[in-house]
């Protein structure tokens, strides 16, 4: 994994933006797959999720370069917040999403929990703690809590307006909440309560959400997803490394269950040839995604079941192609690689 982690970085380190103008410090996404165009070849962004876990990626790496590198993604993204304290979802063009087609401006909660999460990881790293950051932690915290519907609910929807409650999208804001927290008290000595209390508010919610199969869908509608049960174990996962045994008996949390299921679901997910079961287990566009296996891989790693993590991993290393190293988008196709925001997300699973 480490040979794989190295070429994304690299790509990175290529694709970031340092010649100046509106996107310095962003990193240009060639290609991107999103709604309405579902193409992968629709256009590029300079997505806000890239800089997120694009900066935390190179922040991680220790070197000194890296580390200038990834303040100026962070700075890009301080610079780029909604005045609202939310961040727009950026598709194909650099055009922000309508997914309500209300014309209205839109924030998204899984674009604002990238950005957080990148920017209050780093912080708790030793990113150096600017008052930037700390206005622009403190302007999403509040975000995510007003986003939060109905109030006191634990419900935080995929993005303004959203009519659905969708699990993903609860347990980005949990993460995010909690890593926000984390770094106000731990980097600038300021202890925003409401954050922590909205956190497990929706851990509680997602908690109740799981199937008796330990799937755990991509909206509570139905259907059925490895990509998504995966996201919510390793988002659940994040969130509570972050917080001591007492806190949990305090907050009454015990997710033991929901991380034994998950995991059962997850490693029947996975073929003896280390492919998914695509065609009987995913009902979203997230099927084919080698996104997927590296999310997979971190998950089951961390759940001490190596044996099965083991056939990914196999499988990601015959993967890496003829661009630098670097993984595909999809498992079957042609082999695009340069979507900054899929290659950064997968090098923080890899280097687990």
């Amino acid at each position: 994994m480490h040979a794989i982690c190295q070429s994304i970085v690299a790509y990175l380190r290529s694709c970031q933006v340092m010649a100046g103008g509106e996107y310095y410090g962003s990193f240009w996404s060639e290609k991107a797959y999103h709604v309405p165009l579902l193409d992968w070849h629709g256009g590029g962004a300079h997505h806000h999720r890239g800089a997120g876990s694009g900066g935390l990626g190179l922040f991680l790496t220790g070197a000194k370069d890296d580390q200038y590198r990834a303040e100026q993604a962070f700075d890009w993204l301080a610079s780029r917040q909604n005045s609202r304290g939310g961040w727009t979802e950026t598709q194909n063009n650099d055009r922000p999403s309508d997914w309500e087609f209300t014309g209205a401006e839109e924030l998204s909660t899984i674009e604002t929990a990238f950005a957080s999460r990148g920017l209050a990881s780093a912080l708790l790293a030793g990113l150096p703690p600017k008052a930037s950051y700390l206005t622009a932690l403190r302007r999403a915290g509040l975000w995510f809590v007003g986003m939060e519907t109905p109030a006191w609910s634990g419900v935080f929807p995929h993005h303004e307006r959203s009519p659905f409650d969708t699990p993903n999208a609860t347990l980005h804001s949990v993460e995010a909440l909690g890593l926000i927290f984390r770094a106000l008290r731990d980097c600038y000595g300021i202890r925003v309560n409401i954050f922590r209390a909205a956190a497990f508010r929706g851990l509680r919610h997602a908690l109740a959400q799981q199937r008796d199969d330990g799937c755990i869908t991509y909206r509570s509608t139905g259907g059925v997803t490895i990509n998504y049960t995966a996201l919510v174990l390793f988002l659940a996962m994040n969130f509570l490394e972050l917080w001591t045994a007492e806190d949990l008996a305090f907050e009454n949390i015990v997710a033991d269950d929901l991380l034994a299921r998950g995991g059962d679901f997850l490693e029947g997910a996975v073929l003896a040839n280390g492919l998914l079961r695509w065609e009987e287990l995913e009902t979203t566009c997230a099927r084919h995604n080698v996104w997927t296996y590296a999310l997979v891989w971190n998950v089951l790693q961390r759940l001490q079941r190596a044996e099965t993590a083991g056939l990914i991993a196999d499988r990601l290393r015959e993967w890496r192609t003829d661009d630098g190293g670097l993984l595909p988008m999809r498992d079957v196709g042609e082999p695009i690689t340069r979507c900054a925001f899929m290659q950064a997300d997968m090098l923080l699973f890899l280097r687990q």
